[in-house]
């Protein structure tokens, strides 16, 4: 149904060269044309910084951003190699705001290793960032409302090395009218959702849109790649406060939604599939829209969070079959903040709270999922306030507050971020708004690394976080064909150290036919397929 065309543009590094935007048909299945073909110019500098600030603090909070400007907007990811990847937005002047990129290897040193700046609006903001395991590289984005085009998009293989730097800029409607973009990965494909208040043609106030990018920042010639919600199921618009994650076969997105017939804020979810042979499926959806890639025909979606209170700024969080969505809500008359966990893909719901001390408000939470540990950071009565969970989010520990210096933390939307690489936030101590880092707590994080055939089935179990993973549960299942015997074993992990395997199997299988191996260590699972031929199994991929 939405096959959209887009304008694209190379961006040029260390250049302020024009490029030249270049109409294009995204689909071919009975779609419109929505867009004629349009010309025009940009240009988006990326500046290697000649000077890089480096400050060391090893008392905890580490300041990260230098600038006697306010910076904002934090956003934090772990690179594959380790690295600690923060990107933030800085005002330096009423019509010039940058985006920064720096990194640590040690969490206490930070080094900005690139400026993104932009010659014609200027007001970069709401960057996002996330590692795309399977590619090997990082993507960013952040969009400037004042631009042409407005929506820029960025793949970097290494930050130190500007020729690995690799960007393109889009336009789909009224410039002025985009705001906030978020990402998350499926397999090598980098993925952006936006909200955009005037989608072209569409005149949807708060229209969340997504997008598909291979590593070239090309879009997959399979589907239309670029889909906006046109409130055909799920009123989602007015949109705020999105949020995306990805599970093991499903990934998430996530609205906080204005319903203007109820007069409240609840939050909306979508998921739609891993698997790219399903996402890449044209049509099946309604009306023939693309069924699992179009975000207004996804088959999976549902006001998570609704009723006669507010429910706002959703952040999620995923790990295997697990998933967990954390939101403040004021249903007992100040806000609190509340989980939503499921351990069956979103399938089935429950509900516990992580902070409720009335009257006090706790706001603004973010959330980071490895495995069965959860951890949320929230913010309450200007501090910065950490809490975990090991059961998946049914129960939360003891509080623990992040920032050193007492009510220091800036209390507003994107103001902080937890993920695997720490904890990032907004922080006014020296009476402007700093960016600041602390580790996050040391935590497990359990894979299942591969399965092989031979004389029975077998799993190796991996712990990839940093810290030792105890009682780690395990199964192994093989179904169809004929299996006489050996389709299940099951056990318990005692210790397994920050990153080491284990082997676990079924030593004997025997049966006839085509079967399916599936393990699953606490939350994360994987499933490959085989041939049973007696005592052996082959052709495990």
């Amino acid at each position: 149904m939405k096959k959209l065309s887009y304008i694209i543009v190379i961006l040029l590094l260390l250049t302020s060269v024009a490029a030249i935007g270049i109409g294009k048909e995204a689909g071919e299945q009975n779609e419109k044309t929505l867009m004629s073909q349009i010309t025009g110019q940009v240009s988006v500098d990326f500046k290697k910084l000649e000077q890089p600030s480096e400050i060391t603090n090893l008392a905890g909070n580490v300041l990260i951003s230098s600038s006697e400007k306010d910076d904002i907007q934090p956003t934090i990811t772990k690179d594959q190699s380790g690295k600690i990847l923060v990107a933030f937005a800085t005002k330096k002047s009423i019509l010039e705001q940058t985006i920064t990129l720096s990194y640590s290897e040690d969490e206490s040193t930070f080094t900005d290793a690139s400026e993104f700046s932009s010659d014609e609006g200027g007001i970069l903001q709401y960057p996002s960032i996330s590692v795309i395991p399977e590619a090997g590289d990082v993507g960013i984005s952040f969009t400037d409302p004042l631009a042409e085009y407005p929506l820029t998009v960025w793949r970097i293989g290494d930050i130190n090395d500007q020729e690995t730097y690799n960007g393109v800029s889009y336009n789909w409607g009224e410039t002025e009218d985009y705001e906030e973009v978020t990402v998350t990965y499926i397999h090598e494909l980098f993925v952006p959702m936006l909200i955009n208040h005037n989608y072209y043609l569409s005149d949807i106030p708060g229209c969340p849109y997504i997008c598909y990018f291979l590593p070239d920042l090309e879009f997959p010639t399979e589907i239309g790649a670029n889909y906006y919600d046109g409130q055909s199921i799920l009123k989602t618009a007015p949109a705020s406060n999105i949020d995306l994650a990805t599970g093991q076969d499903y990934f998430y997105l996530l609205f906080e939604h204005d319903n203007e017939t109820t007069g409240h804020s609840d939050i909306a979810f979508k998921k739609s599939v891993t698997d790219l042979e399903l996402l890449y499926t044209a049509g099946g959806g309604p009306g023939g829209m693309d069924k699992y890639a179009d975000i207004e025909a996804m088959p999976w979606q549902r006001y998570l969070i609704q009723g006669d209170f507010d429910a706002k700024d959703p952040s999620v969080g995923a790990s295997g079959n697990n998933v967990v969505v954390v939101y403040m809500i004021n249903d007992a008359g100040d806000w609190d903040i509340k989980c939503s966990y499921s351990n069956d893909d979103g399938e089935t719901w429950e509900t516990s709270t992580i902070a409720d001390d009335h009257p006090a408000d706790e706001v603004y939470p973010s959330v980071d999922m490895r495995g069965n540990t959860v951890y949320c950071t929230y913010i309450k009565e200007g501090n910065l306030i950490l809490k975990k969970s090991e059961d998946s989010g049914a129960n939360w520990g003891e509080p623990q507050q992040v920032n050193e210096e007492e009510g220091t933390v800036v209390e507003e939307p994107r103001a902080q971020e937890i993920s695997e690489g720490g904890i990032v936030w907004t922080d006014t101590r020296n009476d402007n708004k700093d960016i600041y880092y602390a580790p996050g707590e040391p935590a497990p994080e359990i894979l299942v690394e591969s399965i092989s055939g031979g004389f029975g089935v077998s799993a190796v179990i991996k712990n990839a976080g940093n810290a030792v993973a105890t009682n780690v549960q395990w199964s192994l299942d093989v179904e169809g064909g004929l299996v006489i015997t050996g389709n299940h074993a099951d056990g318990t992990i005692n210790s397994l150290a920050a990153g080491d395997s284990t082997t676990v199997k079924i030593p004997l299988v025997l049966g006839f036919g085509g079967i399916t191996i599936k393990a699953t260590a606490d939350g994360a699972t994987k499933s490959a397929t085989g041939t049973l031929l007696l005592l052996f199994v082959v052709g495990v991929s």
